[in-house]
């Protein structure tokens, strides 16, 4: 299905999406936002409504080729700061795209959409029916961190032991992983048709050394504080995120290093919350603060003096990459995407996976270290997390599959400059 006017219409299945605070929502906003802005794509984005009467503000009188349009959806039970959609959604979605006609279809965490919601892949039917490419993108490790979740390990299980995974993308064109570790998961599931593509990325930009400031740190820490070494967790506060272990992991530093101060800022399901206060209140110096987003986030991630990301399931690490960008060293686990890029020593650091006294030992190392020439490293490497480069792969592997033709891809490319095609 080509049209001749070169604009193509991209239709977008997600679940994670604003208000959600995930990373993977960040991302699903930001890039349709980019395509829509290229001129040749209108954008539909089919989004949880999480039961909203409207819009946020901040969201409406968008750019008129980007198109939201809510689902029906309710919370996630193990987690209900996620929403996913009801069982109604599919035949929603599916009457919406008889409306677009869309060239292309891209649905995000498959799972979500089957298992969580819809038990079918909602516009599968119509893609096959139009012969159109209907693609996934594999966001979220959701087999995994689900067995993180009181119970919830019979996901985990079922998936290994029925081939789920395998039958449900069997039925997708192909499945695209932004890292090899991501497409490694994904084989050993049995999914076929995979294309790793570095696709995921951030606006590098928001996040500054020059923004390093202790001013930014006072609403939560005491005048006892004044002169500590300031740790930070940023995320959300789900049980896969493994917090427990950082605090544990400090409550040992503390022993060694009592000048040292713990930020976790995000938050989460109030199990999750309640214990990891739990844990926390036999020591001192620990700050929660909830959700902090945008400037206010920023300035925090530039003003501490490290930055601890001990999940072992991330599939990108967002604020692995955003810390780095903002001048901090990097201390994460040994797992998953983000040992793909921080390389121990050279640009960050690395400890085994559900090491206490590994992950103890590191802090201590790190705090007493001089991080120079790791964070310049660090920083000239965030470059390439940029949201520009990722949505770039896309754009190129998206038009491949819509059979964009090497003329009208020059085209495409020369009108977003602005210069006429006939000219020579």
């Amino acid at each position: 299905m080509m049209k001749t006017n070169q604009t193509y219409t991209l239709a977008f299945l997600v679940t994670g999406f604003p208000p959600d605070v995930s990373g993977v929502s960040h991302f699903n906003w930001e890039r349709a936002q980019w395509f829509a802005k290229q001129g040749n794509y209108r954008v539909v984005v089919f989004a949880p409504d999480w039961q909203l009467k409207s819009e946020p503000i901040w969201m409406r009188h968008q750019n008129e080729n980007l198109i939201i349009e809510r689902y029906p959806s309710k919370p996630w039970l193990p987690y209900k700061f996620t929403h996913v959609p009801k069982f109604i959604a599919a035949s929603y979605i599916r009457k919406k795209l008889q409306y677009y006609h869309p060239d292309l279809i891209i649905v995000t965490d498959v799972e979500r959409f089957f298992l969580l919601g819809t038990w079918q892949l909602p516009g599968l039917r119509y893609a096959k029916k139009h012969r159109i490419p209907y693609i996934a993108e594999y966001h979220t490790d959701l087999y995994n961190f689900s067995a993180a979740y009181p119970g919830w390990q019979w996901l985990r299980n079922l998936a290994r032991s029925s081939q789920l995974a395998s039958y449900l993308y069997r039925q997708i064109d192909t499945t695209i992983c932004a890292s090899t570790s991501a497409s490694q998961s994904c084989k050993e599931l049995g999914i076929p048709n995979i294309k790793t593509i570095p696709f995921l990325g951030i606006d590098v930009s928001t996040y500054s050394p020059n923004r390093r400031n202790r001013k930014w740190l006072e609403p939560w820490l005491t005048a006892e504080e004044k002169h500590h070494k300031v740790l930070l967790f940023l995320g959300r506060l789900g049980f896969e995120k493994r917090v427990d272990l950082l605090l544990e992991a400090f409550t040992k530093l503390k022993c060694r290093q009592p000048n040292c101060s713990l930020i976790i800022a995000g938050d989460g399901p109030v199990e999750v919350v309640d214990r990891l206060k739990r844990l926390a209140k036999k020591v001192p110096h620990i700050h929660f603060t909830g959700f902090i987003l945008g400037e206010m986030k920023a300035n925090l991630l530039a003003s501490c003096d490290l930055f601890c990301s001990p999940s072992p399931y991330e599939t990108f690490g967002r604020t692995v990459v955003e810390a780095i960008a903002s001048g901090i060293p990097v201390l994460t686990v040994e797992s998953g995407a983000v040992s793909e890029y921080i390389l121990d020593g050279i640009n960050g650091y690395l400890v085994p996976p559900n090491d206490v006294e590994g992950l103890a030992n590191c802090i201590e190392k790190v705090l007493l270290n001089n991080n120079t020439d790791l964070i310049q490293e660090a920083l000239e490497d965030s470059r390439q997390f940029s949201l520009d480069q990722g949505c770039e792969n896309l754009d190129r592997f998206y038009q491949q599959l819509m059979g964009v033709s090497e003329e009208n891809e020059e085209s495409i490319r020369l009108s977003k400059t602005g210069v006429n095609s006939n000219v020579i």
